[in-house]
C-alpha cells in the first residue's frame, strides 16, 4: 500500500472552544468546521506543557518536554532521534516545514535553520524549512522578511502607526494589506508545496503564528466581529474560591522584583484595571484572527482536493496551547486552566472513520505515535505517547483515562504538574503547600478550588497518587525500556473504571 501523505496544520494559542464545530455560536470557521465533519474531532485533548517551545517539541516527538530537556520557552531544544520528521525522512518521506517552529529562541532560529540546512543536515528532521516566527505584527523569517520588504518597502513605518487600545492589551489593526500578512504568506507557500509535491510521500508541517497575542488582524477581519456582541469572559480570580496566592499575584501584578514575571506566558499587566468591554474588544480581534486563519486553512484544503492529494493525505489540525482570553481576568497562558490546557484536535484522511466526535481524554503526547502508526513506520525507542488509531477506527472507546501536563521554568519561582481526568483536575506545585483541585463535571468554569475542602480529601489523595504514577512514567526512556504512560488503559478493557473510582 502507498504510504499516506501527512499534513500537520498547527496554530498558536488557539482555544478549543473558539471554533464553530465546538459549539461556539459567534465564530465563523466554515473550513475548519468542515474538516471536523469529514474527520474525527477529539474534544478533550490536553497539552503536555502550556507554552510554545516545550509543547511543540512534545507534539513533534511523542515525548514529554522534561524527557526532551525542552522544559521552557527560551531554551534550545536538544536534537533527538525521536523527532517525527526525522523518523519519517529516514523512511522515505519528504519532510518540510512552513511557518513557525520555535524549537530554539525565536530570534536565533533563522540563523540556526540556515546554518543547519546549508551544511546539508536536517533541521530537527526537516529537509526544507521556510521559517516564519514571531507573533501578530512582529513576524519574521529570512525569506518572509525579505519578501515583505520587496512587497511593502515602508512596512516598518506603517506598522508603527498601529491603533492600540488604551488598556495596553495588545489588540489593534494590522496596518498593511492582508496579502502580506504572515498567514497569507504561509498559506501561499503551502499551496505551492502541494502543487509541486510529486510522487514521494510527504510530511508537511504548516504552522501559523496566529492567533497568539498581540491580537492583530487586517481588515476586513479586524472589524468582522462587533465587540459588544462578544461573549463575556469568566469572572476574574477575585470571584473564585480558595485559589493559590499565585493567581492573585498575577491579577494584581504584584512583583517582588522589577520586570519579573510570575508565570511565563502570562504577560505582566494590571489585569485588575481591565473592564468587560476591554476583554470583548480583545475577543473580537482574536476571533477575527481565527476567521482569517480559517480562510487560509480552506485554501490549503482546497488545494489538496484540486491536486487529487486529499484521498491519500492524513490531515491533522491542532494548537500548541490555548489562551485565557479574559477568563479569570488574564490573557496569555501558563496557569493550568482549561482554556489553556485543552486544545482543538482534528484528524481526517485514510483510515479515519469520518463524522466522529470523541470525548475521551487524549493528549498531544499521542500525536506523533499516531502519525507513525498511520504511516506504517515503526516507533523509535523511547516514545512515550500512544497511538490514537484505535480511537479513530472505533476499535476502542478510550485509550487513556488521564493526561499529564508539565510546567517548569527557571525564570520564575514556579514548577507544577497537573493531572486531568474526565471528572477531575489536580495541580501540585513544587515546594508549596497549596494546590488546585477542580471538579470538571460540576464546575466547568473552574471557579471553586476544592484542594482544602475536607469532603474531598480522599479524592485529592487518590489523584495525587495517580499523578505520582504518571510522573514516574514520564521519565525519559531512551535506554532500552518500553513503557507507556500509567494512564493508558490496558487493552482498553477497563475503560472509564479508574475515573469511576474517583467519583463521588
Amino acid at each position: 500500500m502507498t504510504p499516506p501523505n501527512i499534513l500537520l496544520i498547527l496554530c498558536d494559542e488557539l482555544r478549543a472552544d473558539a471554533l464553530g464545530y465546538s459549539g461556539n455560536p459567534v465564530i465563523h470557521t466554515p473550513n475548519i468546521d468542515r474538516l471536523a465533519r469529514d474527520g474525527a474531532a477529539l474534544t478533550q485533548c490536553m497539552v503536555t506543557q502550556p507554552t510554545c517551545t516545550p509543547s511543540r517539541a512534545s507534539i513533534l516527538t511523542g515525548c514529554y518536554p522534561s524527557a526532551l530537556r525542552s522544559r521552557m520557552v527560551g531554551c534550545v531544544t536538544p536534537d533527538d532521534p525521536r523527532f517525527l520528521p526525522r523518523v519519517l525522512a529516514h523512511n522515505g518521506y519528504h519532510t518540510a516545514s512552513i511557518g513557525k517552529l520555535h524549537l530554539v529562541p525565536q530570534r536565533a532560529e533563522p540563523e540556526a535553520v540556515e546554518h543547519t540546512l546549508s551544511a546539508r543536515r536536517e533541521y530537527y528532521g526537516f529537509q526544507a524549512v521556510d521559517l516564519v516566527n514571531g507573533h501578530g505584527d512582529q513576524c519574521f523569517g529570512s525569506q518572509y522578511t525579505q519578501w515583505l520588504e520587496n512587497q511593502v518597502p515602508d512596512w516598518k513605518a506603517r506598522l508603527d502607526q498601529r491603533r492600540k487600545l488604551d488598556t495596553g492589551l495588545d489588540a489593534f489593526t494590522w496596518e498593511l494589506p492582508p496579502e502580506v500578512h504572515s498567514s497569507n504568506y504561509i498559506a501561499d507557500r503551502a499551496v505551492e508545496f502541494l502543487r509541486n509535491a510529486g510522487d514521494k510521500p510527504f510530511f508537511l508541517h504548516v504552522s501559523f503564528p496566529d492567533p497568539h497575542y498581540p491580537f492583530v488582524a487586517p481588515e476586513p477581519y479586524a472589524s468582522m466581529y462587533e465587540p459588544a456582541a462578544m461573549p463575556t469572559p469568566l469572572p476574574p480570580v477575585t470571584a473564585s474560591s480558595d485559589l493559590p496566592p499565585l493567581h492573585y499575584d498575577v491579577y494584581f501584578n504584584r512583583r517582588d522584583k522589577p520586570q519579573r514575571d510570575h508565570v511565563i506566558g502570562t504577560p505582566p499587566r494590571d489585569y485588575f484595571r481591565c473592564s468587560t468591554a476591554d476583554w470583548q474588544q480583545v475577543k473580537a480581534t482574536y476571533y477575527g484572527m481565527i476567521s482569517l486563519l480559517d480562510h487560509h486553512v480552506g485554501r490549503i484544503l482546497a488545494t489538496l482536493d484540486s491536486t487529487g492529494l486529499a484521498e491519500n493525505t492524513l490531515v491533522v489540525f491542532l494548537s500548541d496551547h490555548g489562551d485565557y482570553l479574559g477568563d479569570h481576568g488574564f490573557y496569555g497562558k501558563g496557569l493550568h486552566y482549561d482554556s489553556v490546557l485543552r486544545v482543538p484536535l482534528i484528524l481526517r484522511g485514510p483510515g479515519v472513520i469520518p463524522g466522529q466526535t470523541i470525548d475521551s481524554i487524549t493528549s498531544t503526547l499521542d500525536v506523533a505515535p499516531t502519525l507513525l502508526d498511520f504511516a506504517r513506520v515503526s516507533e523509535p525507542e523511547g516514545i512515550q505517547g500512544v497511538s490514537m488509531r484505535p480511537l479513530l477506527t472505533k476499535e476502542a472507546r478510550a485509550l487513556r483515562d488521564a493526561a499529564l501536563t508539565e510546567n517548569d521554568d527557571d525564570s520564575v519561582p514556579m514548577r507544577m504538574r497537573t493531572l486531568t481526568t474526565a471528572r477531575w483536575k489536580l495541580t501540585v506545585y513544587a515546594t508549596q503547600a497549596y494546590g488546585e483541585l477542580f471538579d470538571r463535571r460540576n464546575d466547568s468554569a473552574e471557579m471553586i478550588n476544592l484542594w482544602n475542602h475536607a469532603d474531598y480529601a480522599r479524592i485529592k489523595q487518590q489523584l495525587i497518587r495517580r499523578l505520582l504514577e504518571e510522573t514516574l512514567c514520564s521519565i525519559d526512556m531512551l535506554n532500552g525500556r518500553v513503557q507507556h504512560p500509567a494512564s493508558v488503559v490496558p487493552k482498553w478493557t477497563t475503560v472509564g473504571k479508574a475515573d469511576e473510582q474517583l467519583s463521588m
